[in-house]
């Protein structure tokens, strides 16, 4: 670096005393006075003002908003040619200021670190390092603008990023730093001919020059110093970025994370929290809010009279067989003789109640639900194999009377279905279908049930019939928290219901990645960020059986449909459906870029701490693009399994 830094003066010296010798006509391109807004077909940067200009927003830029889009730019240089200093006096802050870059800290790796405008949010600089073959590359289809950074020569790895820039239709900037160092030098080597005007020029030209080489032009090179980073060129990069910014942000739209919902109510509890105790209370409410939603007591009551077809329904609603270890009992005889819980596989805390055939000696309507311990269940559901007869009623309104919700669920239509096809003119299906609902619903308006819910479906064929509308009549009708345990428990027995449970579960992302990178974090080796990798493990364990990919789930499901469970192991593509472990997840952060850029814009203006998060580098954006990411290959994953074992579409 020594020997550069005096090669490059000896270079300098040189053309600036050939310069002075040679004719006017003989001047090079690089060394004549650059007319500031004369040509404004500039790719590199486009008219900029050269007159000196305080660091600040003019006039006519208004503040930015969420509703506005965000500009992103990409500083990338080298280690050590003074990012962090140039990237601190282009936003007007020094290295004392509060959210400023730090000025001479170890080098970050694996991917930029944000550090917004404080004058104008939505302009977004990012620092990266520019090291490794294809480290920057990846960032280039994220940022809207870069600033290609040096200290010396820019050289063949600059030129070549640059050129990508230019053929992905983003504008790139020079900077050359530290340039006072070589003036500095050169005034007390040229004593009375120095002439700084002279030498900002010759300097100016040198870079240009080197960036001609490599087939770039002569763009124009912004000088900055070293040791006053704002003073030089540096307050007009500012200006031209705000003038590029308020370009941008009119035809760049705000950012949107797919499903993505940040409630008001969220917004103000986080921000509640941390002027209360700081990041480690709204660490606190999150986990709180997790918790709460993940530990959710959800208790189903199943009753009707004896023979409905109870224990098989039950099995059914777990995505079991009647013949599967852990299956509630079956048989032609009432089987139940009191109220036996089956939690689903995989989900404890949704529980099942098979609750003996009301009407039976032991369990007489008048004292059903006594017996039965009616408070403990959320809601009931009644179901009858051919009508709805009087225990029914009678337990019907007795549950309203109690204030608790049911619904009744006509049994066994498959088999109506099979009788009425054997008539020598069969009724189409669907007339079937509507003559027994209409029954029904007839039957129960005359005992003053006239508004009750009917569902006709079949436990040997859940996923047809009424199942889709009875699935989605109770998530609309749970409190939240229980309906989020509700929708995971089911089995995955439609596209529907997968995709249901990807959009539920995107909707938590953005609280585990802030969990995660908040709660007894550590320093991950060949990672430039840090995270509770536990915590993630834990989460993409579940994620996994939540889409039924787990051992478990696909050998039930193997042996439902008929398939080999190697040829259902087969439609899992994705890493994480294949395996889990602590090295997977590492990895899978490792090569989380994603929307990150994207990512960091939506969340800065809608979660308040995200500020405190953005400086300690990209471990959120990368986190929450990592469980996104996982989110979506293992959904797909899960429905190339459902295709495939049913050969059809569900």
């Amino acid at each position: 670096a020594y020997r550069e830094h005096w090669l490059n003066l000896i270079y300098l010296l040189a053309l600036w005393l050939w310069s002075e010798l040679s004719l006017q006509a003989q001047t090079p391109a690089w060394h004549a006075e650059i007319q500031i807004g004369r040509d404004s077909s500039i790719f590199w940067g486009g008219p900029f003002p050269m007159s000196r200009m305080p660091l600040k927003t003019p006039q006519n830029s208004s503040p930015s908003s969420p509703e506005q889009g965000d500009v992103s730019v990409v500083l990338l240089g080298k280690p050590g040619v003074g990012k962090s200093a140039l990237l601190n006096a282009v936003r007007g802050m020094t290295e004392v200021d509060v959210g400023s870059a730090p000025v001479g800290a170890l080098p970050k790796s694996g991917g930029p670190v944000m550090y917004p405008d404080p004058s104008h949010p939505n302009l977004l600089i990012w620092e990266l390092e520019l090291e490794g073959e294809g480290q920057a590359e990846r960032w280039l289809g994220e940022a809207d603008m870069f600033i290609v950074v040096t200290d010396g020569k820019f050289d063949e790895v600059h030129a070549r990023l640059a050129r990508e820039v230019q053929t992905a239709g983003k504008k790139v900037y020079f900077a050359r730093t530290k340039a006072d160092l070589e003036v500095h030098t050169l005034k007390r080597l040229m004593g009375e001919r120095y002439d700084r005007s002279e030498v900002l020029k010759a300097l100016r030209g040198v870079c240009a020059e080197t960036l001609g080489a490599h087939g770039l032009g002569e763009p124009f090179v912004f000088l900055i110093s070293a040791f006053e980073p704002y003073a030089l060129d540096c307050p007009q990069l500012r200006e031209v970025l705000l003038k590029d910014v308020q370009i941008y942000e009119r035809v760049l739209k705000p950012a949107r994370i797919g499903f993505e919902l940040i409630s008001e109510k969220e917004i103000a509890e986080i921000q509640e929290a941390y002027e209360l105790g700081g990041l480690s209370e709204v660490v606190t409410r999150i986990q709180c809010s997790l918790e709460t939603i993940w530990n959710a007591q959800l208790d189903i009551a199943i009753t009707g009279e004896s023979g409905a077809g109870k224990s098989t329904f039950v099995n059914a609603l777990r995505g079991m067989g009647d013949e599967d270890e852990g299956a509630a009992a079956t048989g032609v005889t009432e089987t139940t003789t009191q109220p036996t819980p089956y939690s689903y596989p995989g989900y404890p805390n949704v529980i099942l109640w098979d609750l003996p055939g009301i009407g039976t000696p032991n369990f007489q309507a008048e004292h059903y639900l006594d017996v039965v311990e009616f408070s403990r269940y959320d809601f009931f559901i009644i179901l009858a194999s051919e009508r709805f007869k009087e225990n029914d009623i009678r337990l019907a309104q007795a549950i309203v009377g109690a204030g608790k919700r049911f619904y009744f669920v006509r049994t066994k239509v498959d088999n109506d279905l099979e009788a009425m096809a054997r008539r020598k003119n069969p009724p189409t299906e669907q007339e079937v279908l509507e003559e027994i609902r209409n029954d029904c619903l007839e039957k129960l308006a005359k005992a003053g049930l006239r508004d009750t819910k009917v569902f006709l479906l079949s436990s040997f064929e859940i996923n047809k019939f009424d199942f889709h509308t009875f699935e989605e009549t109770l998530e609309q009708e749970l409190p939240s928290h229980k309906r989020h345990a509700f929708l995971l428990s089911l089995p995955n027995v439609s596209l529907a219901i997968i995709e249901k449970k990807r959009q539920l579960l995107h909707q938590e992302v953005w609280k585990v990645a802030l969990v995660s990178c908040l709660v007894a974090a550590v320093p991950l080796p060949g990672l430039a960020f840090t995270c509770d990798v536990s915590i993630l493990l834990r989460k993409l364990s579940t994620y996994r059986q939540d889409f039924g990919l787990d051992a478990a789930s696909l050998t039930r499901l193997a042996e439902r449909s008929g398939k080999p469970l190697e040829v259902l192991r087969a439609e899992i593509h994705s890493t994480l459906g294949r395996t889990i472990n602590r090295d997977v997840v590492v990895g899978l952060l490792g090569k989380a870029t994603g929307a990150g850029l994207v990512v960091a814009d939506f969340f800065l203006h809608r979660i308040p701490v995200y500020g405190a998060l953005a400086a300690g580098g990209i471990s959120f954006h990368s986190t929450y693009s990592m469980l996104s990411q996982c989110l979506e290959e293992l959904a797909s994953d899960s429905q190339r399994v459902l295709l495939k074992a049913f050969d059809s579409e569900v």
